[in-house]
């Protein structure tokens, strides 16, 4: 066995007595440093993980309460809007309701002027016509006993204007020996009459006339009063 130099005898022996196992607690095997360095990278990202869950789920609770804020502001501002709608219709409604009272009353309002206004002009024509028969019961009363042509076709007018009257509701006063009444009679006379009990019509200077039951012109008469009386009426 040839020895080289600077090598030590049972140098090699000793060498290969501690690669089998080599001293326990003196050096660590092989690879354990690396998975120590990956249990503390692992160690290191689950507690970032876990960080950043803690993270996200304050981020989303702020989220939530502003979404539950901004809700609850829309929802105020809904209601708001929904409350001034509501007076506004209520106020149009009102207004409305007004302006239909006011229109039905202006119609009402109307129509009494053109039916106070028609019967006005009808009163006005109807007492126009009035002046024509007193005029024709005039003629006749000149004619006397003439039984001539003129004579009937003044008689005949008279009878047509008399009828048209009647038609519009025009009716003669029957004044004469009625008793005296102020308001169907104008008097125009008084006449102490001692065989009169009370106050009478003993003439007519012109015929009265009622419309629809109504006053149209008073009758003008002479009245005769008891001789007692002091005073006419």
């Amino acid at each position: 066995m040839f020895v080289t130099p600077n090598e030590e005898p049972g140098a090699n022996r000793l060498s290969e007595r501690q690669e089998p196992g080599g001293a326990a607690g003196v050096a660590p095997p092989a690879g354990t440093a690396d998975e120590t360095e990956e249990v503390g990278t692992a160690q290191r990202a689950t507690a970032e993980t876990q960080l950043s869950s803690d993270s996200g789920s304050g981020d989303s609770a702020t989220q939530t309460d502003a979404a539950n804020a901004a809700l609850a502001n829309e929802m105020a501002t809904l209601l708001r809007e929904r409350e001034e709608a509501v007076r506004r219709a209520e106020e149009c409604w009102d207004r409305y309701l007004r302006a239909e009272a006011e229109i039905e009353n202006t119609r009402k309002r109307a129509l009494r002027q053109r039916e106070e206004a028609l019967a006005s002009l009808r009163r006005d024509i109807l007492s126009r016509m009035l002046t024509v028969a007193d005029n024709l019961e005039r003629a006749l009363a000149h004619a006397g006993d003439d039984s001539g042509p003129l004579r009937a076709g003044v008689e005949a007018t008279y009878r047509e204007l008399t009828r048209i009257l009647a038609t519009e509701g025009v009716q003669r006063i029957e004044a004469l020996d009625a008793p005296f009444d102020p308001a169907l009679h104008e008097a125009t006379a008084v006449v102490l009459r001692p065989d009169l009990q009370e106050e009478r019509v003993i003439a007519v200077d012109l015929p009265g006339y009622t419309l629809d039951g109504a006053l149209l012109r008073p009758a003008r008469v002479v009245v005769g009063k008891p001789a007692s009386s002091e005073e006419p009426s």
